[in-house]
């Protein structure tokens, strides 16, 4: 089995499949733990009534490794295919492997604003991690972009390190869930704008401010700041599924069955790339149950060969 993704949904499916005794290969191109890691607190994930991102993320990666797993850190899976009754994955430096089933649990990525500045000035104040890079700006004005709650949580954070955040949220309204407003509405040094559109980051080597605009119309104005931290939504990572023949939808996002198999016989799917509700126990539930699907479908790929 090849787990592309080693985020609470991967880790889960390789530890399940380890217990069913399949071989794994389990692959991440970037750090083990996904976005979880990057989360400031999470207050919603069962046995766990606060806990750092990092923290749990951790708690996983020892969990894989307790049960004999490497997870591959750093090893992405370029290209892959059907090949007879297998799939063949190229890794990078062009090395490839077979495997009989594969489970993509390759989650998402961040939605860019698409403004002038954006692209120039990241890495020099543009930013989409406030935990790896809020602490750079201590003392300073800084932008939050989006009002969900991954905005409004990373808001809270950087209020607590910095002069000022100013959190500006396109919709009429913070769409974050309610225990974040409130707390946002405590925190004096939170300035929350709604209903306002970010047309453009200002800056020549650095960021110096942003450029906003009500979002029906109206007069433009500047808000002077050191960095701006965008959580504008995500985009589906299915590059590999469209590659692999999987359906997905409108969006992007993987269609799978109820027992998270894919169109594509053999190719289980898990995690925020299935456009399910975007949290870490989720994930970690559909990662459990792909696990068990996979290895159902080689137990009867098996009784069919016999």
């Amino acid at each position: 089995m090849a787990v592309i993704g080693a985020g609470p949904a991967g880790i889960t499916a390789a530890i399940y499949a380890k217990r069913k005794n399949l071989g794994i290969r389990l692959f991440d191109k970037k750090i083990a733990g996904g976005y979880v890691a990057d989360a400031v607190l999470l207050e919603n994930y069962t046995g766990f009534e606060a806990i750092k991102g990092i923290e749990l993320a951790r708690k996983m990666q020892q969990h894989a490794r307790a049960q004999g797993i490497e997870i591959e850190e750093g090893t992405g899976v370029k290209h892959a295919r059907k090949s007879g009754d297998k799939f063949e994955l190229e890794l990078g430096g062009g090395k490839k492997l077979q495997a009989r089933v594969i489970i993509l649990a390759t989650g998402t990525t961040h939605r860019h604003l698409n403004v002038p500045g954006e692209k120039e000035l990241q890495g020099k104040g543009v930013a989409y991690c406030a935990t790896c890079d809020g602490p750079l700006f201590k003392g300073k004005k800084v932008a939050v972009i989006g009002g969900g709650n991954s905005g409004a949580t990373n808001a809270l954070f950087l209020a607590d390190i910095c002069e000022k955040v100013f959190l500006v949220e396109f919709s009429p309204r913070l769409k974050c869930d309610d225990v974040y407003r409130k707390r946002l509405a405590e925190k004096k040094n939170i300035e929350v704008l709604t209903g306002t559109r970010t047309t453009r980051i200002l800056g020549e080597t650095a960021v110096e401010g942003i450029e906003v605009e009500p979002a029906k119309g109206g007069e433009k104005k500047t808000i002077d700041c050191s960095a701006v931290f965008v959580y504008a939504g995500m985009l589906p990572q299915s590059s590999l599924a469209k590659e692999l023949g999987c359906r997905v939808n409108e969006h992007g996002y993987i269609e799978t069955g109820r027992d998270h198999s894919t169109s594509v016989p053999g190719v289980f799917a898990a995690g925020d790339v299935t456009g399910a509700f975007a949290q870490a126990i989720v994930a970690a539930g559909q990662g459990a149950i792909a696990a068990e699907a996979a290895y159902n479908f080689l137990q009867k790929k098996r009784r069919e060969s016999a």
